[in-house]
């Protein structure tokens, strides 16, 4: 058995080892089952000596779960978190997560050393991590914000969430992972669209583009969070 106390050595819990591979599932199971936070913030300790993630849990032993705070995030750090978040560099945002950097810090400056031109600054402005991965389509990076615990129904001084961002670039599978996420379909931008709207008006000329996913596709998954959202379920 994996025996896990806190460090106050109050016992938390007992798990047969044949049920975790490492120490990441296990985290992601103290998490999930006993109400702990997300595995980023969780620190597994044996003999002093803190695990790696990829630690392998093949044998009984002793365990200490420390928890950390979210470290408040440097200027620096908070950059590299936004542009391996744009630019899909996923063990990146894994280390910075780490840390424990929170998932939510969001630019509002222009910094020249990180974006090419003022435009581009702009055009990012109040953008999460988890909004700049979803624009991209960088479906893993969206699933590893959302397990460090983003906000999903962010919006921007806009009013343009990661769900709209992910809709009006056909982005299917980043739609869906918001979706199941419990992302909202009836927030309204500064245009007055939904996320609804954007995918309908988009359907047309995402369709032309070789490259793109099925828009309507998109729009299937909307309407369908739609009617489970009108029934309550």
């Amino acid at each position: 058995m994996l025996c896990i106390t806190l460090l106050s050595g109050a016992e938390l819990t007992s798990i047969a080892v044949e049920d975790v591979l490492d120490v990441k599932a296990l985290k992601q199971r103290l998490h999930l089952l006993h109400g702990l936070p997300p595995r980023f913030r969780q620190r597994l300790l044996r003999g002093g000596q803190t695990l790696d993630d990829a630690f392998q849990l093949d044998s009984p032993m002793d365990l200490q779960v420390v928890l950390t705070t979210l470290a408040e995030p440097s200027d620096c750090q908070m950059e590299q978190l936004l542009v391996a978040a744009r630019d899909g560099f996923m063990s990146e945002v894994e280390a910075l997560l780490q840390l424990p950097v929170h998932p939510d810090v969001f630019k509002r400056q222009y910094h020249p050393d990180i974006f090419d031109d003022l435009e581009e600054a702009l055009q990012e402005e109040d953008s999460t991590a988890l909004m700049l991965a979803a624009s991209c389509n960088h479906p893993e990076i969206v699933k590893l914000l959302l397990e460090a615990g983003a906000q999903v129904n962010f919006a921007d001084e806009c009013g343009w969430t990661a769900l709209m961002n992910a809709t009006i670039n056909g982005h299917t599978q980043v739609v869906q992972l918001l979706l199941e996420a419990g992302a909202q379909t009836d927030p309204v931008n500064d245009m007055g669209q939904t996320a609804i709207d954007l995918a309908m008006e988009h359907s047309r000329i995402m369709r032309m583009q070789p490259a793109g996913e099925d828009q309507n596709e998109v729009c299937r998954l909307l309407t369908q969070a739609e009617v489970l959202a009108a029934e309550g379920k």
